[in-house]
């Protein structure tokens, strides 16, 4: 699979993710409270690896479409009849996940090309 195709598979399963009604999340026990932030940080970590995968060099691009995702993806679940609401500090575990992953992505490509 191409890192273009991965990266949009994997935009649509957190649009998904997101759009659950609230009875069927069951955050994992391991984590602690507010697992609902790190489960946030980490789908938007993934999101900024893979999309900097599908388009290296274009940090400021992930960042920015990412971070408009995750706004996007809060406002959209007050839209729903599920029993969700935005939550401003989603969105802030969403960017923190970005500022982790797009970085990330980026080093990951880089050293790739010198493997490759």
């Amino acid at each position: 699979m191409t890192p273009t195709r991965l990266a949009v598979l994997w935009t649509v399963t957190v649009l998904a993710a997101c759009s659950f009604p609230a009875a069927e999340i069951t955050p994992p026990e391991f984590l602690p409270l507010a697992a609902d932030k790190w489960v946030h940080a980490g789908m938007f970590l993934v999101f900024g690896v893979l999309w900097m995968q599908a388009v290296p060099n274009r940090a400021w691009a992930v960042l920015a479409a990412g971070v408009a995702f995750g706004i996007g993806t809060e406002l959209w679940q007050g839209l729903l009849p599920i029993g969700r609401f935005p939550d401003p500090l989603d969105a802030a575990a969403d960017v923190v996940g970005l500022a982790i992953g797009v970085p990330l992505g980026g080093w990951i490509a880089r050293h790739a090309e010198g493997n490759g």
